[in-house]
């Protein structure tokens, strides 16, 4: 019950007018990740879709319709890019690379 609730959220916050920002990053082990969020009424972002390529290079992609799964999952709370140092993406960036990875 409470993974439909995150979903539900997830969900209604994706599909909402609010700003949808687009991110990008690499870490110190060389995976490749990417972010879309949408700022809450706080001002924090909220990812909605993430997409990871490990040094192993299998894509994994998580949104409110792939919630998790024995890989990862979709953060459960809100990301800080500048703490990540993650890069903004235009939204048809990150569309063709979240289609690259299999979203």
């Amino acid at each position: 019950m409470l993974q439909d609730r995150r979903r539900d959220t997830i969900r209604a916050l994706d599909e909402s007018d609010r700003p949808h920002l687009y991110w990008h990053g690499v870490d110190g082990d060389g995976h490749v990740w990417l972010f879309e969020t949408v700022i809450d009424s706080g001002g924090e972002y909220w990812p909605v879709r993430h997409a990871e390529l490990g040094s192993d290079g299998i894509a994994r992609t998580y949104s409110w319709r792939h919630i998790e799964d024995e890989h990862g999952f979709l953060a459960e709370g809100p990301i800080y890019p500048g703490d990540f140092g993650l890069n903004a993406l235009t939204p048809e960036e990150f569309g063709t690379l979240w289609t690259a990875l299999g979203g």
